[in-house]
């Protein structure tokens, strides 16, 4: 196992779930997934998408809704008024954030110099780094 965050196992994970391994393969990868942290968290991680899209149902869409979907988009381009307004009104949301953020960042960080964040010797940042001794 490597101590960063990749594995050689993670690429077999998806067919180890959906039992496309050979016997031998699939004991393997069980083998390695009791011993893995990254691997377990992975194969959790694939489990809980996998349910989730076990559970999804699609919905039919009404007829006639793309169609008016696309006219109303089709009306709204051919007018280049409203493009101009629409591309001026994205741009200055864009400039407004960035300097919102700006000034934000600088307001919280700059009086702020000290820290109570700790990252100890035993913490899971300093397993997973490769800091830390099993």
């Amino acid at each position: 196992m490597k101590q960063n965050n990749e594995c050689s196992f993670e690429k077999k994970l998806n067919a180890y779930i959906a039992g496309e391994l050979s016997e031998m393969e699939h004991n393997k990868v069980r083998e390695h997934i009791s011993r893995c942290h990254l691997c377990q968290n992975e194969i959790r991680t694939l489990q809980q998408v996998d349910n989730f899209l076990f559970q999804y149902t699609e919905d039919e869409v009404p007829a006639g809704l793309n169609e008016k979907i696309l006219n109303s988009v089709s009306k709204s381009h051919s007018n280049p008024f409203m493009r101009k307004v629409v591309s001026f009104s994205i741009a200055a949301s864009v400039l407004i954030s960035f300097m919102a953020g700006i000034v934000l960042s600088n307001g919280l960080y700059a009086e702020n110099t000290d820290s109570d964040i700790t990252i100890g010797e035993d913490s899971l940042y300093s397993y997973f780094e490769g800091d830390y001794d099993v």
